[in-house]
């Protein structure tokens, strides 16, 4: 039998609204239901069991009239059947919503997660809080961002795991990052691993049914008590010269960030980490300096707790560096970061650094933190007849190593001038060596020429 309808889209689109809510029919217990602010409810009328049920099948006119039929012929066969319309939608509308649970999880990373997480800790300036407080807040910011660093891109040669998604996360993620720390990080970085972890809970990113992979770790049992290695680094003047050349021709992806931040690296021997977090903000160009905020440097909650100098990192910038840094300015000055991360990174890593090292052929000749060691290693080789150009302790300085001698708590005394003076040289050197030029005699000429 042919079935006979009572509504048509002409009639659905010349609907208007009335003082009181009204029903359009069109049969089989199909209608439509005009309220007075103009919205269109579809509804199905039916009975099951001796009681009468209503179901809704959308809203007209994102429910077309052939939708609307077709999901009340669907019901109808379903009450046929025995079987509540109503009851299997919401069980269907139940399962679709575990399946896009699951699939979010599925897409999530344990990195993305802990971006968010992050965000929670930024510290707030209340109304009348002490200076003291606010300074204390945001190093404690410093530090927990410097621990999702960690886990998500790795420490030294300890890989991280920022691309894992979610709930794949296990303990063996996080175990070779313990295991290339010391003691203090160690605790640290478990305590922000077990809070990332129970904010993916709260908002439904971790299966409610699994505990934390990082529940039960002790915090010194199993593993050994850490110890610094040497990083590989080249420090014969001629083979660096070599490398420098090679990162002159380097072309990574994209704008080349990686060759920047490579080129940044050689000629402030800065920490990578340093390089990673160098923020825009923080450079002057004009007047030739980089200052570090003290929260963001390495060790700064240990230094703040012996007594040590709470002063900012200056790193005087030669012209070279200058120069590369208003080249990327060019890039990157529209960013936060000078070293922007691709996808879900925020910045590059010290790892993508190594990988670009090991792609020239580096691999366990030189290392991202090996340019340290350059520089340091050569600059103290300097002499100027037969005496020192250089004092060990202005390069040391210039390093922010972290001095434990009574010194480093009275001698206040930042050096400046001479620092502005090792840096330039180094630049100097950089550009003599990157020549095949480690002969010539270096002199140290004005900034201001």
């Amino acid at each position: 039998m042919k079935l006979r309808f009572a509504l048509t889209d002409t009639a659905l689109r010349s609907a208007k609204p009335r003082a009181e809510s009204y029903k359009m029919f069109d049969g089989g217990g199909l209608f439509v239901l005009v309220k007075p602010n103009g919205s269109m409810l579809w509804r199905y009328k039916f009975k099951l069991g001796g009681r009468e049920k209503l179901l809704t099948l959308g809203q007209y006119p994102a429910v077309k009239l052939a939708d609307a039929r077709k999901a009340h012929q669907d019901a109808k066969i379903k009450r046929h059947a025995g079987v509540d319309p109503s009851a299997a939608r919401q069980a269907e509308r139940a399962e679709r919503q575990v399946a896009e649970a699951e699939a979010a999880l599925r897409e999530t990373t344990f990195g993305s997660v802990a971006d968010k997480w992050l965000k929670t800790r930024v510290p707030v300036k209340a109304k009348g809080m002490e200076e003291k407080e606010i300074k204390k807040r945001f190093k404690t910011y410093a530090r927990d961002d410097r621990m999702v660093g960690y886990l998500k891109d790795g420490k030294e040669t300890a890989p991280g795991f920022g691309r894992v998604v979610i709930d794949r996360v296990e303990l063996g993620h996080l175990s070779p990052i313990l295991n290339a720390v010391n003691h203090p990080t160690r605790i640290r970085l478990i305590s922000a691993a077990r809070k990332i972890i129970s904010y993916a809970k709260a908002h439904g990113l971790w299966p409610k049914d699994r505990p934390s992979p990082f529940a039960d770790i002790d915090f010194a049992a199993g593993f050994a008590k850490h110890r610094e290695t040497h990083r590989p680094a080249i420090t014969d003047p001629v083979k660096f010269g070599q490398l420098l050349r090679k990162i002159e021709v380097y072309e990574g992806r994209g704008d080349n960030l990686t060759g920047y931040a490579l080129e940044l690296l050689g000629l402030t021997f800065v920490r990578p980490g340093t390089i990673a977090a160098a923020k825009w903000d923080h450079f002057n160009l004009r007047g030739a300096f980089w200052v570090v905020p003290f929260e963001g440097l390495k060790m700064a909650t240990e230094r703040a707790e012996a007594g040590k100098s709470e002063d900012d990192y200056v790193i005087p910038l030669s012209r070279q560096a200058v120069a590369l840094l208003r080249e990327l300015h060019k890039i990157t000055g529209d960013d936060e970061y000078l070293f922007p991360g691709r996808g879900n990174g925020r910045t590059i890593s010290e790892n993508t650094l190594n990988y670009a090292l090991h792609g020239l052929g580096y691999k366990g000749i030189h290392c991202a933190h090996g340019f340290r060691s350059s520089a340091s290693t050569m600059l103290n080789r300097e002499r100027v007849d037969g005496r020192r150009r250089f004092e060990r302790e202005l390069i040391e300085m210039q390093q922010d190593r972290l001095d434990a001698s009574t010194r480093a708590v009275y001698d206040r005394d930042d050096r400046l001038p001479e620092r502005v003076e090792l840096m330039q040289f180094w630049a100097d050197k950089i550009d003599a060596l990157r020549d095949d030029q480690s002969s010539v005699q270096l002199t140290v000429t004005d900034r201001r020429a």
